[in-house]
């Protein structure tokens, strides 16, 4: 342990007892506050050794006297005394040594001093008239065992200096009493002593190696608490973040500097302050957040990153708490312990980037996703309280001249105008959104009777007919209203848009610069199919069709391992249109084609931006499967991609299989040739799902949600779904269950083995804005990637 310098045998028996004890390994700091801590031990016991030396030291003295060698003993004994005295001495001043001053040198003296103690008391027993009195020989016996005994307990701690005093003496002992005395008494007191000197010795080595390991321990998670005291100490002056605490009844009993920065109050009217008051002052009235965390504190459970909206220090803050239960070695309750961050600033970006996602950037008005969602609200409540609304188109008209002659600067401006007039006229309760380009759209929640939804709409014509200026110069415009009421003019969101529609058609057919309010002969279906066919020509030319994403996660954890491309229909008037009504058009007028061949290089070209461990999945119609040559667009999209095969998986019904099997089968053998993974869509709602299993070997099975649903208070659908995922798992097909929608859903999948799941619970399908801010919170290592990538469609959108 310690570092005595030279070589040679002294040093080599010295790392010689480090290896033994276990001391070898340890870094130089720690091997200095051990050799300290040893060296304390036997300063300790230093004058334990000095009262055993003084006895010996008398009754030698005792046995000596009238002995011609007297004074000689007496001049030795009084050596070793004035040595262990300088020891007590030396051992004084250790005591009060800090580990880090103790000099190198203080082991080797230790050491030393120990080995000069054991000579001189050997050169004490020569000078015993041993050869006169056998009594003289016992004592010698006795009180070198008993000096090693001492020593023992003394130099127990420090190998070195105990086996440097003890050989020298027992060694010395038994050797000048073996010159005068060969009895067999004296060889068993002989075998006796030096059997415990090896004890004693063993002892000590092992009894050193446990307190090496010990101090060892406590030094170095002394060192471990130090670095915890100052990371808590920096923790605690952070302005950001905060420690607070509260004891058994509430009330606070420490906050951090960064608590009081925070709050703006003293430390002092802090501490005493009960914790759930003071919040309860700061947050607003009836916050759920704010009532969950009191819940959490009632029932004394741990809680994390509780997000509370307060009013601290005269301004709006956000703040992050996470807090739990301190309790004792007895259970105890003692209170909370806790942090707290200031999450303002991220909180402001927050609501920027909504502002930013449900806001048109030019006018400030909701933009087509937020009116789509009011739009939800409004049905959503006609359905369970019977609240009547009403929804109004708004075309300009004469706006393309003005935006052709004047620039699309004039015509950004001229907009803006109009938005601000549109705002004077609404009423509160209202709601206006800029669709896109010169389209507007207005939303009346209540008061919906017709004399007041015609009498705004007077307004809002007589309102925007009002001259503009534009550059200095008088610009004229009109607007064309369209009007559907619900529900007498619809009740589904669809159904309402497409009447709104029809109505501004027909306001704009009859004049402009009026409005038409819906009626009934404007729903024939012909006129309506023929309306989306024609649009849907130009849907793709115009950039109409997007892709919206659904993930799929694994029944595991729940972390998304790929998505499901879901087309959309982005209607410039309608809004997002479902493929339930435009896919079978599509199909009926073959646009299919073009269509499903568009989705699957979109498809994959969003995927190679994602991580590499996520696939995409297209689900392509029987129709458009078999009038298209799908492994030669698969090629296609995956060269214009560079997307790995891997990664992308082809889904299909079963009712695909039921014409020309064998034509199918060889298109999937193809497809499958290039490394995309082959899934069955909607398993188990056909007539032979078993046998289409045997025609080709799919990768994956899709458990339709019909299933799934009625798994919820259906034994059967339960066991129709555990002998499905027994069935995948002995066929080694993947099992993925979709349209789930509760916990109690996602539980019962994941424990009968289901690999992959999809539905709502999870995410709706996400769109090109929503699903980097997907990524960011549910794909970790992606964080800055999927930022700049947020920020880009933000962009976008803000352009």
């Amino acid at each position: 342990m310690s570092r005595i310098p030279g070589i040679g045998l002294f040093s080599l028996v010295n790392r010689f007892v480090d290896r033994a004890i276990g001391a070898e390994g340890l870094s130089p700091v720690v091997r200095q506050n051990l050799l300290h801590q040893q060296l304390r031990s036997v300063a300790e016991m230093t004058p334990a050794m000095l009262a055993a030396s003084v006895a010996v030291s008398i009754v030698f003295l005792m046995m000596s006297w009238g002995t011609p060698r007297f004074w000689y003993l007496a001049l030795t004994i009084a050596l070793i005394l004035i040595v262990q005295l300088h020891s007590v001495y030396l051992a004084f001043v250790h005591i009060r040594t800090p580990a880090a001053q103790v000099p190198n040198k203080s082991g080797g003296r230790t050491v030393l001093y120990a080995f000069l103690l054991g000579v001189a008391w050997v050169v004490a027993f020569n000078m015993l008239p041993i050869a006169q009195s056998p009594a003289a020989r016992g004592v010698a016996v006795i009180g070198a065992g008993g000096l090693a005994c001492v020593a023992m307990m003394a130099l127990v701690n420090y190998p070195q200096a105990l086996t440097a005093f003890v050989i020298p003496l027992i060694d010395g002992a038994l050797g000048l009493v073996a010159a005068f005395d060969t009895s067999p008494d004296f060889w068993a007191q002989g075998a006796l002593l030096l059997l415990f000197m090896f004890i004693l010795v063993t002892v000590s080595f092992y009894h050193a190696a446990a307190f090496v390991a010990h101090r060892a321990s406590e030094t170095l998670v002394e060192e471990k608490g130090e670095i915890i005291g100052l990371l808590l100490r920096e923790f605690e002056q952070s302005i950001s973040d905060w420690i607070w605490g509260t004891d058994a009844d509430g009330v606070i009993n420490r906050a951090s500097a960064g608590f009081t920065a925070a709050t703006g109050v003293p430390e002092e009217a802090l501490m005493g302050a009960d914790f759930v008051h003071f919040l309860r002052c700061l947050t607003p009235p009836g916050d759920p957040m704010f009532t969950h965390l009191e819940r959490d504190i009632v029932a004394r459970q741990t809680f994390q990153d509780v997000n509370l909206l307060v009013l601290a220090d005269g301004k709006e803050c956000w703040w992050s708490l996470t807090g739990k239960p301190a309790f004792d070695v007895e259970g105890n309750y003692l209170g909370y312990i806790g942090t707290g961050s200031d999450i303002t600033e991220r909180k402001m970006a927050e609501r920027r980037i909504t502002m930013l996602a449900h806001h048109d950037s030019m006018t400030g008005l909701l933009n087509r996703t937020k009116f789509t969602e009011h739009l939800n609200s409004c049905v959503a409540r006609l359905e369970r309280y019977g609240t009547p609304f009403a929804v109004m188109f708004l075309d300009l008209d004469h706006f393309k001249s003005v935006n052709d002659s004047r620039g699309h600067m004039a015509g950004d401006r001229l907009l803006v105008q109009v938005a601000k007039r549109l705002g004077e006229v609404m009423r509160d309760t209202d709601l206006a959104a800029r669709l896109g380009g010169d389209e507007f759209a207005l939303i009346l929640p209540s008061e919906c009777e017709e004399h007041d939804v015609t009498a705004l709409a007077e307004r809002v014509i007589a309102t925007i007919k009002e001259p503009y200026s534009i550059d200095d110069e008088q610009v004229v415009i009109g607007v064309s209203v369209g009007i559907a009421m619900a529900p007498l003019n619809g009740t589904r969101p669809d159904q309402i848009l497409r009447n709104a529609d029809l109505a501004l058609y027909r306001a704009k057919a009859d004049g402009r610069s009026v409005y038409r309010l819906f009626e009934s002969e404007m729903d024939s279906e012909a006129r309506e199919r023929r309306l989306l066919e024609m649009e849907l020509r130009d849907a793709i030319s115009n950039n109409e069709l997007v892709l919206y994403y659904q993930p799929l996660v694994s029944a595991v954890d729940e972390k998304p391992v790929g998505f499901e491309a879901l087309i959309r229909w982005n209607h410039p008037i309608r809004g997002l249109v479902p493929p339930a009504e435009f896919i079978p058009i599509a199909e009926h007028s073959n646009l299919i084609v073009d269509i499903g061949d568009w989705t699957i290089v979109e498809a994959c070209k969003a995927a190679v931006s994602w991580p590499e461990h996520l696939s995409v999945a297209v689900n392509l119609s029987a129709k458009h499967f078999r009038q298209s040559d799908i492994s030669l667009i698969v090629r296609k999209a995956l060269a214009i991609s560079g997307l790995a095969p891997e990664r992308l998986e082809i889904e299909i019904t079963e009712g695909l299989l039921m014409e020309h099997p064998e034509q199918v089968v060889l298109k999937l053998d193809e497809i499958r040739a290039l490394g995309v993974s082959i899934a069955m869509d909607d398993f188990g709602t056909g007539y032979s799902s078993l046998s289409y299993l045997q025609k080709f070997s799919f990768d994956k099975i899709k458990i339709d949600r019909s299933f799934v649903h009625a798994s919820s208070d259906n034994e059967v659908s339960r066991d129709i779904l555990k002998a499905i995922a027994s069935l995948g798992k002995t066929l080694k097909l993947k099992i993925t269950a979709e349209g789930v929608e509760t916990r109690e859903q996602a539980d019962f999948l994941a424990a009968i083995a289901c690999n992959q799941l999809q539905g709502f619970f999870f995410s709706r399908p996400l769109d090109s804005i929503d699903l980097p801010l997907y990524l960011l919170k549910n794909v970790p290592g992606r964080a800055a990637e999927v930022k700049a990538e947020a920020e880009r469609q933000l962009g976008r959108l803000v352009s």
